[in-house]
């Protein structure tokens, strides 16, 4: 049975380039097909480690560090805030309503598990193909449960006064999440690009300004104030995904200046900063519109 590319293991073994007392780095014509998703960076790669060199390969350099520590750190920033604000209670206890408790908490715990299953990809992808393949279905799944935890949060903050439209969204939003997601790891299967994946999911967190759009139209527009403070947060939010995800889709900076990034800055590693800043900012925004809803309370009838 001939076995699709994804799987394909190198028929010959790949020369050592870079050499320590704990790890060793290949170049990019060195490494299997898989591995090869930029061609634009072209050393630090690791291939063919045990789980315990992996482990051991966070304490030195390559070309994947930024991307580790970036979301291992951002995990750590958000257990941080699930300390904080859920389990002492900085700022929860200012919560209108149970259901509000719960909506941040999952928020919290979804933000967390796709910084987990992103450090778990990029720091294991490298021990085989079939590795590659397992981590990438479960950073899939990661980055779809912590889009799907932004959205419902943010629709559940945003139309606190408005229950009917609330649900409609939400049920929109799961569905659509769903679906994306069974589509991503059946696709892992026939290799589609790592750039469709991002593209997609940039579609479908695109689709925030319908809602958004929706609670500028019910709260009266721009004429109100609660519209003109928080309404530009939508767009700071998607400014820092916007950055991110030009910098990932066109491989900036490296496309021009091949071999010059292949540690620090490079296209994929802004991608992960960006990704942990948008997701720190709605949450600071969640919070402080729920201390908002505490002195400002809805003065007109739930839809």
């Amino acid at each position: 049975m001939v076995r699709n590319r994804l799987y394909r293991e190198p028929e010959q073994p790949y020369k050592l380039e870079l050499k320590s007392k704990q790890i060793r780095l290949y170049s990019f014509d060195k490494v299997p097909k898989y591995l090869q998703s930029n061609p634009f960076i072209h050393t630090g790669y690791r291939y063919g480690l045990g789980i315990k060199d992996c482990l051991i390969s966070l304490l030195y350099f390559n070309n994947e560090t930024i991307n580790i520590w970036s979301h291992l750190i951002g995990a750590v920033i958000f257990l941080y805030f699930l300390f904080r604000d859920i389990y002492v209670g900085t700022a929860l206890p200012l919560l209108r309503s149970t259901s509000d408790y719960y909506f941040v908490l999952f928020y919290t715990v979804s933000v967390i598990i796709c910084m987990i299953c992103s450090v778990l990809f990029h720091l294991f992808g490298c021990i085989s193909s079939r590795a590659f393949a397992e981590f990438l279905k479960l950073d899939l799944c990661g980055i779809g449960f912590g889009i799907l935890g932004c959205y419902l949060c943010g629709l559940h903050l945003a139309f606190e006064c408005y229950r009917d439209w609330r649900i409609r969204y939400e049920t929109l939003i799961i569905s659509i999440m769903f679906i994306a997601v069974i589509y991503y790891i059946q696709g892992v299967k026939r290799y589609i690009t790592r750039n469709i994946h991002v593209t997609l999911f940039v579609i479908i967190s695109l689709l925030g300004f319908l809602p958004g759009f929706h609670w500028y139209v019910l709260h009266g527009g721009w004429s109100n104030e609660f519209v003109q403070h928080f309404f530009p947060k939508l767009f700071v939010l998607y400014g820092i995904l916007g950055i991110g995800t030009f910098a990932y889709l066109t491989k900036f900076p490296e496309r021009y200046f091949p071999g010059s990034f292949d540690f620090f800055f490079a296209s994929h590693q802004i991608w992960h900063i960006c990704a942990l800043g948008a997701f720190i900012w709605w949450y600071q925004n969640g919070i402080e519109l729920l201390q908002y809803r505490l002195t400002n309370p809805c003065n007109i009838p739930v839809n």
